[in-house]
């Protein structure tokens, strides 16, 4: 059997599939406002399910329970980041200094487009073991993207050859994690440009030979697009 959208036949099997991805999408939608809103423990199944209105079998169908919703939200910040298109948009550059540029440009991403979210798993992290878990992901997929980005450099002889991989990938990922971000730009009044560009040439400068380092202002640039 068929189903008509606009004029045009569908197979059931597959609309059937988008209806599933649409729910699913307005679920995490959903439950990461609330999230954000109302903070992770206060935020019931029950809630998220009457706000998405579906039934809370649904959820858990489409989803899982709560420390799965966690875990899929970190798949939708990596996807609205564009970190799949950052990574082989890295992999085409041939000049170090832009892509530790386009390095920073994304981390910045998480701080500043769910800087909410993120608070919360933080204030919930101490109390909630999903919350611990989910934040405990999110560092180790950064902490795994610095280390590929910085072993490329090494493999490259890019690197400054006083540091071993370890050591700069240890100073790219404090460099560049959320809680740099949170500081600088909720302690200190930096905006997120400021931060983009200091933090650039500041790796830059700390990573690369000396030689390497004599870049042009555009690269450092920030383009938040």
């Amino acid at each position: 059997m068929e189903a008509s959208v606009k004029g045009m036949t569908r197979p059931a099997g597959t609309r059937r599939h988008q209806q599933a991805a649409e729910t699913r999408c307005t679920i995490l939608a959903t439950a990461r406002r609330l999230f954000s809103d109302r903070g992770y423990s206060a935020t019931t199944i029950s809630a998220i399910a009457a706000e998405a209105g579906v039934a809370v079998q649904t959820i858990y169908d489409s989803v899982g329970p709560k420390r799965a919703i966690l875990l899929a939200l970190l798949d939708v910040m990596d996807d609205e980041a564009g970190v799949a298109n950052a990574c082989r948009e890295i992999a085409q550059q041939s000049d170090p200094a832009t892509q530790i540029a386009l390095g920073v440009k994304i981390t910045r991403q998480f701080p500043e487009r769910f800087g909410e979210l993120i608070g919360t798993l933080l204030s919930a992290a101490p109390v909630e073991p999903d919350a611990a878990e989910a934040l405990n992901e999110g560092m180790r997929r950064h902490r795994a993207g610095t280390h590929s980005l910085i072993r490329y450099l090494a493999d490259h002889q890019i690197l400054r050859p006083d540091l071993t991989v370890d050591r700069a990938a240890d100073i790219f990922g404090l460099m560049t994690s959320v809680s740099t971000f949170r500081q600088l730009t909720e302690d200190y009044g930096w905006t997120f440009d400021e931060c983009q560009v200091w933090i650039t040439d500041t790796l830059i400068r700390l990573l690369l030979p000396e030689k390497a380092t004599d870049i042009q202002e555009a690269n450092v640039q920030p383009d938040s697009r």
